[in-house]
């Protein structure tokens, strides 16, 4: 039998006596009891209030994917990480150059004995370059260029002879100790990709969060709602039992002082009443800070009507190993710890290679051009068939005397690296506690549940057999009343202990990483 059937049944059982009356001479009705007018159902007080919102666990979970504000704050740092990934690739990008240059140059010349003037020559240069350069991920830096200059010398003793040379280069420095591989753009490179794995790690954790607060608040307001419909239904009790009192007393069956007990049972289960409606107050408003975009949403001027009701359905089917197991190798925290050791064994390698000397080997190729008057396509034409190559390879060598700041810093990644492990072996243990935690604690509740229902069906015989000793004139209002309080309290201890259930299970799928799964919540891993 649902709270909501026993208590309407309770409804009838209390008006039976006042029904039952013998028929004589109507007495002057008294006064109904002052300041405890019938309360009308939560839904009918929230539709008289304003708009409605019915909402199930999907839909909750839907609007906290969509509005949570934490969510799309972590949703935002994922995607700054992306960027941030991006701009390290952004070493890799060719760069293109383009230079030009005009100018003229007036030289003195030699003069001959006696002559006051002195000569010179106005020498008129015209240029432009352009070069391509390209690092590739192993260290490897190459460059292209291509020249191009026109200069014409104009002497008094001569016309102006232009003069028109080209050139085409190419080189490319190969670093064969530090640098090699391991350079400070392909270490950013890597470091930046496990940024975006931390930021997915992050967000992750962060909505697996959110969604255990809402749904923990979502079941807190089916809790709060249902109990108020409870203590409502009391109360109603309480008033048809005033009633039934009302008429023994003015038949005599009962002293005055009788009614002064049923309107003080009122007034108990008015404040009841009062404090389940401060438990809708809190809950509600608490679901709405999860779901709302905005101060200015409509959300918050809406009353929530949850559609769904907890469920005494066994928790996840996993054995403490297997919980135990999962905790530890999925949950977002650990994945992220394991990528910062992924992070520091790049820093390790890369600061092992700056311990070594420099050793670069160059190499360049070019080729000119030049030619007098007719023109560039002739240093174009030499320049095309190679007729005057230039070739060179070289061989750098730099020796840092005790390099006393990159043992430093490898040390400090050596020393970075065994906290990170520490703290990942102290992680898991916590992980893992958690979890056999929440495995343990849902045997408890379950038990707890079991407890609670059987109270509630020892309190409804219980009643049942007060209701009929009551009938039969062998129990007082008294006794009757706080029979049906004790049964009152009973359905809503086993109503919080249905919900405990359900918080606790949540509990369990967030300390194995296994809610979002359940949830059907996509995210990328």
């Amino acid at each position: 039998m649902t709270l909501r059937a026993f208590l309407a049944a309770m409804l009838l059982a209390a008006a039976a006596p006042a029904l039952a009356q013998p028929p004589g001479p109507t007495p002057a009705p008294l006064p109904p009891p002052q300041g405890f007018a019938p309360t009308p159902p939560y839904r009918q007080q929230a539709e008289a209030r304003g708009p409605i919102v019915g909402m199930s666990v999907d839909d909750v979970v839907r609007r906290a994917m969509a509005n949570n504000l934490d969510v799309l704050i972590e949703r935002y740092n994922v995607e700054l990480s992306q960027q941030r990934l991006a701009g390290a690739r952004g070493a890799y990008d060719p760069q293109f150059s383009l230079a030009s240059s005009l100018g003229t140059t007036i030289n003195p010349l030699a003069a001959a004995t006696g002559v006051g003037a002195i000569p010179v020559e106005h020498v008129e240069s015209r240029a432009g370059s352009s070069s391509l350069r390209q690092s590739l991920p192993w260290g490897t830096s190459g460059t292209l260029a291509i020249t191009g200059q026109r200069v014409a010398a104009e002497r008094p003793s001569a016309p102006a002879a232009p003069l028109y040379t080209s050139a085409l280069s190419a080189s490319v420095t190969q670093p064969l100790l530090r640098g090699f591989v391991n350079s400070s753009a392909s270490r950013q490179v890597g470091i930046s990709e496990l940024d975006t794995r931390i930021a997915g790690a992050q967000y992750r954790l962060r909505v697996t969060q959110v969604l255990q607060q809402v749904l923990n608040q979502y079941w807190e307001l089916v809790f709060a709602i249902e109990s108020y419909e409870a203590r409502r239904q009391s109360k109603a009790v309480a008033q048809l039992q005033y009633d039934s009192t009302a008429v023994r007393v003015q038949n005599g069956l009962l002293t005055p002082v009788a009614l002064t007990a049923a309107q003080a049972e009122i007034a108990a289960r008015e404040r009841d009443l009062l404090q389940a409606q401060v438990l809708i107050i809190n809950a509600e408003n608490n679901l709405r800070q999860l779901l709302a975009e905005d101060p200015s949403s409509p959300l918050w001027e809406s009353a929530i009507i949850p559609s769904d009701s907890p469920a005494a359905a066994a928790a996840p089917a996993m054995e403490l190993p297997v919980a135990l197991q999962l905790a530890r190798a999925r949950r977002p925290e650990v994945e992220q710890t394991g990528f910062q050791l992924s992070q520091n064994r790049i820093d390790r390698t890369f600061f092992k290679w700056e311990t070594l000397p420099t050793v670069n080997l160059g190499a360049t190729y070019a080729a000119v051009g030049r030619s007098g008057s007719p023109g560039f396509n002739t240093a174009l034409q030499q320049l095309w068939n190679s007729d005057f190559p230039a070739w060179n390879v070289s061989l750098a060598v730099q020796v840092p005397i005790r390099n006393r700041a990159a043992d430093a810093q490898l040390t400090q990644a050596r020393i970075a690296g065994d906290r990170l492990a520490t703290q990942l072996a102290k992680l898991k243990q916590a992980v893992g506690i958690e979890a056999q935690t929440a495995w343990q604690v849902i045997g408890v509740q379950r038990k707890s549940l079991e407890a609670a229902q059987l109270t509630t069906r020892l309190f409804e015989q219980q009643l049942e057999a007060q209701q009929a000793r009551y009938d039969a004139g062998f129990s007082s209002d008294f006794e009757l009343l706080r029979y049906q309080r004790d049964l009152v309290d009973a359905r809503v201890r086993e109503l919080r202990a249905l919900v405990d259930l359900q918080q606790g299970v949540v509990a369990l799928q967030r300390a194995t990483d296994t809610l979002l799964d359940d949830l059907k919540v996509q995210l990328p891993r």
